[in-house]
């Protein structure tokens, strides 16, 4: 993690389920009539000191002043826009010197070095819905996934520290398909991926009770891999069908069979797997598990763009070693679990929403991703920890990230946040630090 805006990262962990705007301010909307309709606008700036490090082998922490303003329009269900710039501005300049190279000797120039960088300033774009026949959304991606996440799975574009990417995500529905398209950066050649999504029941029969109950995904996806660090193209493609054992109001169940293979020539891998998911509504609790063995190895792997990608693209494991691209691991099986539960919300209850996903393979390694975010009754206090395992039990990457704020007066609060940071090296390797930064914000939302 990067040590974004905490209020950028609990809305965008929040967006699978709800769009929770970047801006919220319960005290000041409970006094504005109440209306499903109109325009809403929104407006913070964030302030305070950031240790930060160098970057560099055997570099220093630098202290910087960090600012964070941002400006939103809430459309409604339909359409919201959010602009923001997170700016750091450097105060103290240890060993090596690097504030000569900085914009105006002040401003980092790592945050704004190539034309990826700026697509940070768009922290929300949304249009349709991508639950209904059309959805487009631009914003950074923190857990974004691709249909079952065969190949793109809970992918985050905002952990390399000098590298601040905006993703976007394109669907649309037509009769039995629908289609969606994923661009892990709007600005570059970078990861592109899409999948088509057919009801097959949809297809043979006209009879309700045959909807939505046999599916079959087809996907693919490249890495370009020529922004944030130029690193080996990678090819990954999967076709799986699914059949919904069970629908009820409150409980779904799915069996799932899916193959995949990479196609980069020198590894054109196969895979496969079968398992099964399961989501459901209890007493106001959402859960969603999911379980699945499979078969793969060599330069191939479910979910080969996941959590900790965009470090992996540098170093597999560890912090010095090939590319996952280059990467060959032993053919062999693996157990996948995946899970998320949320509960809570509004005035009344503290939210907390809780997900996570653990791969064992038999030859001994294994990977995790893991977070958690709460807010309190009202929004007056919110928290999120994000953790990623890369490596365990060969040679393993970890990234920690923790961030919290607690509102004190209704239109200002405090802030805190702590995470490692990896740095990528002209030679692949990486560096390893840590961030630290607290402060004041200050926001208003009117409609």
């Amino acid at each position: 993690m990067t040590g974004a805006p905490f209020v950028a990262l609990l809305a965008l962990l929040h967006s699978q389920s709800s769009y929770i705007e970047e801006v919220p301010n319960e005290e000041q909307e409970s006094s504005a009539p109440a209306s499903s309709g109109g325009i809403g606008f929104r407006a913070l700036l964030e302030v305070g000191p950031l240790s930060f490090p160098s970057g560099t082998p055997g570099g220093e922490q630098d202290l910087f002043a960090y600012a964070y303003p941002s400006l939103g329009v809430d459309g409604g269900e339909d359409f919201a826009f959010m602009l923001g710039a997170p700016l750091r501005f450097r105060l103290l300049d240890n060993p090596p010197e690097q504030k000569d190279e900085d914009y105006g000797a002040w401003l980092r120039r790592q945050d704004w070095d190539e034309r990826s960088d700026y697509g940070q300033v768009v922290r929300l774009l949304r249009i349709g819905d991508e639950s209904g026949r059309f959805g487009l959304r631009v914003q950074p991606f923190l857990e974004e996934s691709l249909g079952r996440g065969y190949l793109v799975n809970r992918y985050d574009n905002q952990l390399s520290p000098n590298y601040h990417p905006a993703g976007g995500t394109l669907s649309f529905a037509a009769g039995p398909a629908r289609v969606e398209l994923l661009a892990s950066d709007v600005l570059a050649a970078r990861i592109f991926s899409g999948e088509l999504l057919l009801d097959l029941g949809r297809v043979v029969s006209g009879s309700e009770n045959h909807f939505d109950r046999y599916l079959l995904r087809a996907s693919v996806a490249h890495d370009f891999g020529e922004a944030g660090g130029v690193t080996p193209e990678a090819t990954v493609a999967s076709v799986g069908g699914e059949v919904a054992m069970y629908k009820g109001e409150r409980l779904r169940s799915w069996v799932l069979l899916a193959g995949g293979a990479r196609l980069n020539s020198g590894a054109q891998d196969v895979g496969g797997l079968l398992g099964v998911a399961f989501e459901g509504d209890f007493k106001g609790t959402q859960l969603s598990v999911t379980l699945q063995g499979r078969r793969q190895g060599g330069g191939f792997r479910f979910g080969f763009f996941g959590a900790g990608y965009e470090l992996a693209r540098f170093s597999a494991v560890g912090l010095s070693e090939e590319p996952q691209a280059d990467q060959r691991v032993p053919k062999d099986f693996s157990g996948y679990i995946e899970m998320s539960v949320a509960r809570g919300g509004g005035t009344d209850s503290t939210e907390v929403v809780a997900s996570g996903a653990v791969e064992y393979s038999a030859f001994g390694r294994a990977d995790g991703d893991f977070s958690l975010s709460f807010s309190s009754p009202g929004d007056k206090t919110r928290g999120i920890v994000r953790a990623v395992v890369v490596g365990l039990g060969d040679r393993p990457r970890y990234s920690f990230a923790v961030e919290g704020r607690q509102r004190v007066l209704p239109a200002l609060y405090i802030w805190a946040s702590g995470a490692t940071v990896h740095f990528p090296q002209p030679d692949d390797q990486l560096v390893r630090g840590v961030s630290a930064g607290a402060g004041v914000g200050v926001d208003f939302a009117r409609r």
